[in-house]
């Protein structure tokens, strides 16, 4: 019998994929570990690197994580890589991997592969624009450049998590953002008391198209709309998660053309979601249903959420539930890893 390979999943978790992926991997028969930087949002892992302390709690810290990695360089079989980040630091163990009959996989998530020039260049909206200056701009895209040439070099496969990605790493596979459904219960919408609850919850306001929401929902208010707006920021993840139960209508990012985990989680538990999509980028994801978001930017979210509050509690009803039937065709980590899994089986 084929002995199934050791797969090693890290350094990042952004949006607790790798902790969920490596998780359900176990579930399939796997011997698989998530090992990742210490996260300030308590995201799910195996093991969290440990870090800081006085000067000697530093050194020995420091010194635990070089010989923990350096077991798992010789333990594992397979090395699902995220965010261009690998065992060491400028990757220069890149070349030992092959060189040891090891394969390597590298996942993008976003800034690691979004370039400044093409993103501003071809879209009116869009995130990086609020996130660097040009002069900056010019400098990241030359080392996202630099290192994407040695990483398509030395890794055996390269994956996106969203195919707004797909324009800046052509020779990638998309893999959908995955998360564990039975973390996120599908809950009826809260009772109406006479106003929407909206909530919105930017890790970098910029990044989100903050400043466009707000304007909005503050043109609504001074129209006579009765709502709310929970802004939610800096906390948990599992108080995140329950910040989403108790809001009508969630609003994630509106400038990036593409929808994240905040978006996926919320549809999950079944609040229809306002995001920004480009049609563009539909053709980079050819799987699931139709999406089920409300559709905005900068220039239409306040007409979106003029349209949005005036739907009945028994269409937002519908929405919610078309947008858990979609999560759990697309994004369910069951559904994500059996796709991984095929990956894994051709390299």
């Amino acid at each position: 019998m084929k002995t199934k390979p050791r797969i090693f999943h890290g350094l990042v978790n952004y949006g607790t994929q790798s902790g969920v992926l490596a998780m359900y991997l176990r579930r399939f028969g796997y011997e698989a570990v998530s090992v990742t930087r210490p996260d300030s949002f308590c995201r799910v892992t195996d093991v969290s690197l440990p870090h800081g302390g006085n000067l000697f709690q530093k050194i020995t810290r420091h010194a635990w994580t070089r010989i923990y990695l350096g077991y798992c360089f010789f333990a594992y079989d397979i090395f699902h890589f995220y965010f261009g980040i690998t065992l060491a630091k400028g990757q220069w163990d890149l070349p030992l991997y092959r060189m040891l009959g090891k394969k390597v996989v590298m996942e993008y998530l976003g800034s690691d592969v979004q370039k400044y020039g093409v993103s501003v260049g071809k879209y009116k909206w869009t995130n990086v624009r609020y996130k660097q200056t040009p002069e900056e701009g010019v400098v990241t895209d030359r080392m996202i450049d630099k290192r994407l040439a040695r990483e398509r070099k030395y890794v055996d496969k390269l994956l996106v998590c969203a195919p707004c990605y797909s324009e800046f790493v052509t020779d990638s596979e998309l893999l959908p953002l995955a998360i564990d459904m039975e973390q996120y219960d599908f809950t009826p919408l809260p009772e109406f008391d006479g106003s929407f609850r909206l909530m919105h919850a930017p890790t970098h306001r910029g990044n989100k198209g903050t400043s466009y929401i707000l304007d909005a929902v503050e043109r609504l208010k001074d129209e006579g709309y009765a709502i709310e707006l929970d802004l939610v920021e800096g906390v948990s993840h599992e108080e995140l998660k329950s910040r989403y139960r108790k809001c009508h209508i969630f609003i994630d990012q509106i400038v990036g053309g593409w929808y994240g985990t905040a978006s996926i989680e919320a549809l999950a538990i079944g609040r229809p979601t306002v995001v920004s999509i480009r049609d563009s980028y539909l053709e980079h994801f050819p799987v699931g249903p139709e999406l089920p978001f409300f559709n905005a930017d900068p220039d239409s979210i306040y007409e979106v959420l003029k349209s949005v509050l005036g739907l009945t509690p028994m269409q937002l009803q519908e929405s919610a539930q078309q947008g858990r039937e979609f999560v759990e065709s697309v994004h369910d980590a069951s559904v994500v890893v059996r796709k991984l899994v095929s990956i894994y089986e051709d390299l």
